[in-house]
């Protein structure tokens, strides 16, 4: 299980080298946003790296779709292009080009999962082995690149979490520039390294639980710091495969734990919040909004916003297909988006995009919850777990669906359950 990462494909049988071009641009693609984020905060330029990286990679992977399979190509153009129907309407009807060109951007962003999965499902059919071993490089590779990221925030590099009063600032994102894709990423690079260091270094799994936790405290967020906790005690449930619904004497032994770091969380609160500059925005933000407003920081009241306008001023076709930035900006010109990726993608993409977007990761997590009870599952059941955790996090914090900096390393993370069975044991 999950040793193809250091070994040589040669011997293996491979496509052309159009694959492994594509390949290899995935393996490195955060260090395009790293750079990108270097350019803005170090150089004060948007000179849109990450962009012109990522751009010909996506029509890279669309052209070697096509390559294997025609008609998912097909597939592929024709929701891209329902997408973007409601934004199209808007443009015809003299709306800023600006608009259009945001709303082309996420329905791209939001393409990119689902394209990489049907690329690798394809790639698969032909290549299992190959394709097992990119899937691993690709995945670790972006998880050095992350933690190289992180120690140079640590280091004081890069761009803060959050600003508080006084110029004072809390957390830092190293030089990936958005903080909440940061920590879904955070979420698929470590389900991944977690679950591999479970199965084949498992006496190392505590040192790199402790790392896990420091990252998510270092990116601040509330999401990034949950989750770290719940994946260093869920990845090796999960791992248990066919016993997951029993009691064993794994859950009793991490049941301790658990109790343990709740009830140091719930004593300490109030200093580690002090510790991470959070404790007046904290305070602030519980006495303004209460405690929804806490959990979502404001995004409730955007949401309800942008769901006034959805059932009361649009009509049906704009419901099904929706309007895009530009339809948006024409009710609530300050801020356009919830960042709840359910409530973005029904205003900007109508009811089919939140359709797609539905379909798609529902799909890939119950294909994940029946294959990781299986004896023989080998990676479901890390995907499992990130996918159930970003499920919540879509709707908690949003830059999920609709994230760059995510959208590569999450359609690699879910195309592991193409490659997940290992060969069935003797008896």
């Amino acid at each position: 299980m999950l040793n193809h990462f250091s070994s040589s494909d040669t011997n293996v049988e491979q496509p052309h080298h159009a694959h492994k071009v594509c390949l290899i641009m995935m393996s490195l693609y955060l260090l395009a946003d790293i750079a990108s984020g270097f350019a803005v905060l170090q150089l004060g330029i948007d000179l849109k790296i990450s962009l012109l990286y990522k751009f010909p990679l996506t029509l890279l992977i669309f052209a070697l779709v096509f390559n294997l399979n025609p008609k998912y190509f097909l597939a592929l153009c024709c929701t891209l292009a329902l997408l973007l129907l409601g934004p199209l309407i808007q443009l015809a009807s003299k709306a800023d080009v600006s608009f259009f060109i945001a709303d082309f951007s996420n329905a791209y962003k939001m393409l990119m999962p689902v394209s990489i999965f049907i690329y690798f499902g394809l790639l698969a059919m032909k290549w299992k082995e190959f394709t097992t071993i990119w899937l691993e490089r690709i995945l670790f590779s972006n998880f050095i690149i992350l933690c190289l990221n992180l120690f140079l925030g640590a280091a004081g590099l890069g761009r803060a979490s959050y600003t508080l009063r006084d110029g004072e600032t809390a957390g830092s994102n190293g030089f990936i520039y958005a903080a909440n894709e940061l920590g879904a990423t955070l979420v698929v690079l470590f389900s991944f390294t977690l679950h591999w260091c479970w199965n084949h270094r498992p006496r190392l799994y505590f040192i790199l639980s402790i790392f896990t936790v420091l990252c998510g405290l270092l990116v601040a967020t509330k999401t990034a710091m949950l989750a770290a906790i719940m994946l260093i005690f869920l990845i090796p449930l999960a791992n248990e495969r066919e016993r997951f619904f029993s009691f064993t004497k794994l859950k009793a032994i991490i049941f301790v734990p658990i109790v343990a770091v709740i009830s140091v969380i719930a004593y300490l609160i109030k200093d580690l919040l002090e510790v991470l500059g959070l404790y007046e925005r904290f305070l602030w933000v519980l006495t303004q909004n209460g405690v929804l407003g806490l959990i979502w920081s404001g995004r409730d009241a955007y949401s309800q916003d942008l769901l006034t306008v959805y059932i009361d001023y649009l009509n049906f076709w704009q419901q099904l297909t929706g309007v895009g930035t530009a339809g948006v900006a024409q009710y609530l010109p300050v801020k356009y988006s919830a960042e709840v990726d359910a409530v973005d993608t029904i205003l900007s993409f109508g009811f089919s995009g939140l359709l797609i977007c539905l379909t798609f990761y529902l799909f890939t997590f119950f294909k994940a919850m029946k294959q990781f009870t299986d004896r023989d599952s080998n990676y479901s059941p890390c995907v499992f777990i990130g996918s159930l955790i970003l499920l919540f996090l879509a709707q908690l914090s949003g830059h999920v669906w609709m994230s760059g900096t995510l959208g590569i390393a999450f359609g690699g993370f879910l195309s592991l359950l193409w490659v997940d069975k290992n060969p069935r044991r003797q008896a």
